[in-house]
């Protein structure tokens, strides 16, 4: 026989347990699964290595199988194990190759310091594994390096969502620590970097994304880690909300709890380090309680402009509230649960809202204390100043009952405007989540009327011809439900000595894009000489009654309807009617009178008599279809004259553009005489 050698002969796997090394076992069997699962090694490694090759059809432990698995180990230290498909229940269901390949380092026979690296491949998947023991003390790293995310695409485990991303890397840092009787210690570091998505649906996206995570768990508290990280590049949109990070990253933290039966999500904190400071604590049910949620904000604060413009303003334009400038100060916090807001405390200060490119409004030196539920607290808002479009409203108080999700003045609130007063009876607002009623948007009940406003201030302040009078009205009730405002009754305007009602008034998106209006009008016992000298239409006196029904805007421009303005029967015996009266009324209709008053006989007078006046537009596709008194196979009467001499006035053009109508009555009281049609 042979001297034998210095290093054992090689083995297959069927001998091993007959080599007189037996005790070494162990050791491998650990070893192995240290490298396939990150498992520490508790026994110290030897300084000298048999040389040991084995194969296996399979390999099963707990939840781990390996098929075709195959290792060998030279007596250096050089180890190298693999495995055609590997599968761990509940973590990789479909089978993925494995290779591992590194050194085993030991100074000494007897020497308790070992240290283990190795290289770690499954498809495109690649890491470096480092282990190493010394006394008492135990650790182990992978790392992963600039992992391209769309190659994982293939791997069916990631969620559906996973298809988004369009480009992207991963570096990770997983570790383990132990020394000692101390407790064990598990890091892990995710680091993403110019990651890009887009759902198919493009309501979530995301361009040059950076951020990075850190999860920090202890033996005593495995199923409480501590998660924090930042984002710091990029482009973000979710839904109507967009930001871009170039300005500024965020940093957040959160202690997650996991449970067959709940998602906890504690001591959370969401900051900017500028104008949001964020603490609470969420809740999400698992299981049979999937859906179930609850969330508590403990601290919330928000500083403006920066808040605005960082997170609000994409989201606000939806509601055409994009633009604004904002200034000031807001603090709150609340609980929702079940769906609904439970609770909550707010306070603003010296915040000042102002409608910079649209100048429809400014709110200035607000300031409030709310307490929802708490009927101990009064709680209340003022302001210093409040515009809406060009009316100033001044300052104000209210004092609040409020409850959690809603708010409501105790009592009317009386605003001195345009030379009157408007009267606030009642406002009620819930809130967004205040109940299952107002899931999205803010519900709001609304009872003012106006008395006296000085007619002349009013239309300075919108714009328009100028005339004097007193205008009074009310609104019974107004309620915005789900982004439809609608009135309840009617509004009630008395104006020109007679009364001007509108009912079933109903608009959806009044501050969004393409606001949509219905309602009906009606106008009864008008002075028609107060209505037309206001509108330089030439001087006619009597009364009118009118109509619009079935109106329809689009953008705050008519779409369709059906008007009518004319003489109410009760009016008896003629009235007066003006030679520039007349002039726009022939104008309008297309007919010839406007030559027949040029003629010498004519030109004596000045003023004529009328008996019935009725001209009625039905408008659909931009076109308006004229109708009048009566009419024959040619035109329509919109006049019916009286006395000597009579003037009759027809319209001949029985169907007229829109929009050129309207420039030829803004003519018409700009002195101008346009002819209508051809």
């Amino acid at each position: 026989m042979s001297q034998a050698s210095t290093h054992p002969p090689a083995y297959s796997i069927d001998h091993i347990e007959r080599y007189a090394v037996r005790r070494r076992m162990r050791l491998w069997h650990r070893m192995l699964f240290a490298v396939m699962f990150l498992t520490p090694v508790q026994a110290p490694l030897r300084a000298d290595y048999p040389e040991i090759r084995f194969s296996a059809k399979s390999i099963q432990h707990e939840k781990f199988v390996a098929m075709d698995a195959r290792g060998d180990l030279s007596g250096e230290g050089k180890f190298r194990l693999s495995a055609a498909e590997i599968m761990v229940d509940g973590l990789l269901d479909q089978p993925r190759p494995l290779s591992v390949e590194g050194d085993i380092e030991q100074a000494s026979f007897l020497d308790v310091q070992t240290s283990l690296v190795a290289r770690l491949r499954s498809g495109r998947f690649s890491g470096k594994l480092e282990f190493s023991r010394h006394a008492d003390a135990l650790s182990a790293t992978l790392r992963v390096a600039r992992q391209n995310l769309v190659s994982w695409k293939e791997w069916p485990e990631l969620p559906p969502e996973f298809d988004w991303v369009s480009r992207g890397f991963l570096d990770a840092e997983f570790s383990y620590r132990q020394r000692g009787d101390a407790a064990a210690e598990i890091d892990v570091r995710l680091g993403v970097t110019d990651l890009g998505f887009d759902s198919p649906d493009g309501r979530f996206a995301g361009q040059g994304l950076s951020f990075d995570t850190t999860v920090s768990a202890r033996a005593e508290s495995w199923d409480s880690p501590a998660a924090r990280g930042s984002l710091q590049a990029g482009e973000l949109l979710l839904d109507d909300f967009y930001r871009d990070f170039s300005s500024g990253g965020l940093e957040f933290a959160f202690r997650p709890r996991w449970s067959p039966s709940l998602l906890e999500l504690g001591a959370i904190r969401l900051t900017d380090n500028q104008s949001l400071e964020l603490e609470g604590r969420a809740e999400f049910g698992n299981g049979q309680n999937a859906g179930a949620w609850k969330l508590e904000i403990s601290q919330l604060d928000l500083k403006f402009p920066g808040a605005y413009e960082r997170y609000m303003e994409p989201v606000a334009a939806a509601w055409t509230l994009d633009g604004l400038g904002l200034t000031g100060q807001v603090s709150w916090s609340g609980q929702w649960s079940g769906g609904n807001f439970r609770s909550g405390k707010l306070l603003i200060r010296d915040m000042s809202i102002v409608d910079t490119q649209r100048r429809r409004f400014a709110l200035t030196g607000l300031e409030a204390q709310m307490h929802p539920g708490d009927h101990e607290f009064d709680s209340g808002l003022s302001w210093r100043g409040l515009l809406l479009g060009r009316i100033n409203l001044g300052a104000g108080e209210v004092t609040l009952d409020s409850e959690p999700g809603k708010f409501a003045i105790t009592e009317p609130l009386a605003l001195d405007v345009l030379g009157g007063r408007m009267n606030l009876h009642r406002l009620e607002v819930l809130l967004p989540g205040g109940s299952e009623q107002s899931e999205n948007e803010p519900d709001i009940q609304l009872q003012v009327d106006i008395e006296n406003l000085d007619m002349k201030q009013l239309t300075a302040a919108f714009g328009w011809p100028s005339f004097s009078g007193k205008l009074s009205g009310e609104i019974p009730g107004v309620r915005l439900d789900d982004g439809i405002l609608e009135v309840d009754g009617k509004i009630r305007v008395n104006v020109f000595d007679g009364l001007i009602s509108l009912e079933d008034l109903r608009i959806e998106r009044p501050f969004g894009v393409l606001p949509s209006l219905a309602g009906n009008v009606e106008a009864t016992n008008l002075d028609l000489e107060l209505l037309t000298e206001t509108f330089s239409f030439g001087q006619i006196s009597g009364r009118i009654d009118g109509y619009m029904r079935d109106l329809r805007m689009l953008d705050w421009k008519p779409v369709a309807f059906d008007a009518w303005l004319g003489t109410p029967q009760s009016q008896q015996g003629s009235r007066d009617i003006s030679r520039k009266a007349v002039n726009r009324l022939t104008t309008l209709g297309g007919g010839p009178a406007t030559t027949a008053l040029t003629s010498p006989i004519m030109r004596l007078f000045s003023n004529f008599s009328y008996k019935r006046l009725g001209l009625g537009c039905r408008m659909q596709n931009n076109v308006c279809d004229i109708r009048g008194l009566s009419e024959d196979a040619v035109s329509v009467l919109i006049m019916e004259g009286a006395g000597v001499p009579k003037i009759t006035i027809r319209a001949f053009n029985r169907n007229v553009d829109w929009p050129q109508l309207l420039a030829q009555l803004a003519a018409a009281s700009e002195g101008e005489s346009i002819r209508v049609g051809d």
